[in-house]
């Protein structure tokens, strides 16, 4: 057998000695930073469950769908175009108050919006 040839078999076999352990364990369990630990999914900083209530200048109190003011198809709202989305609204309503949670690399941490801001 040639070195060429014994070459492509290992090959071979590290590839799908990879291709399994990221089909088993890789989507299984949760990154912990470690080789081959699939961690690129946990660099994003993005909300979740954000629950917003709009004040109008009459007193009533409606429900707002953060995702009806996002590009159709996105599902990530960062914080930052969280408060974008506010200021949008703003000329809508007299006061938006809402609380929610935020994900990121540090772990899931409670959102709050207070007065049309992002206060945490």
């Amino acid at each position: 057998m040639r070195s060429g040839a014994l070459l492509s078999v290992v090959e071979i076999a590290v590839s799908a000695g990879l291709i399994v352990r990221m089909a088993v364990v890789g989507f299984v369990r949760k990154p912990a930073g470690r080789l081959l630990s699939w961690s690129m999914f946990c660099t994003a900083t993005f909300t979740t469950r954000v629950c917003l209530t709009g004040t109008t200048s009459d007193g009533r109190t409606e429900q707002i769908n953060v995702y009806d003011y996002v590009v159709p198809g996105s599902f990530i709202v960062t914080p930052r175009h969280l408060q974008q989305i506010l200021d949008h609204l703003a000329d809508r309503y007299t006061r938006i108050d809402g609380h929610g949670q935020v994900i990121s690399p540090r772990g899931v941490r409670d959102l709050t919006v207070r007065s049309g801001r992002v206060v945490s």
